[in-house]
């Protein structure tokens, strides 16, 4: 998913990894480890300072973009399918 700016891209695959990257160099900003299983969906908020991410593990994070950090995390039941921030998220 491409940020709202469209300066970072952030990629998700299933060896568990959330991956930031610039657009225009192509060069990997942060590698964002801690979730236990595949991770299957993230985006961006509006602002382009969090990525909210979710795993097959059964957890959605948030994280900040520019430190890398989580900021949160929630566990659930069952697997989600599908995460997003709402047009006023964080602001």
């Amino acid at each position: 998913a491409f940020s709202f700016d469209d300066k970072l891209i952030v990629t998700v695959c299933q060896d568990k990894i959330v991956r930031i990257w610039e657009t225009q160099s192509g060069q990997l900003k942060h590698t964002l480890e801690g979730h236990q299983g595949s991770v299957e969906y993230s985006c961006f908020s509006a602002d382009g300072n969090r990525v909210v991410s979710a795993s097959g593990d059964k957890t959605t994070r948030i994280w900040d973009t520019q430190s890398g950090k989580v900021l949160s995390e929630f566990r659930f039941n069952s697997l989600a399918s599908s995460c997003d921030f709402t047009p006023h998220s964080f602001n």
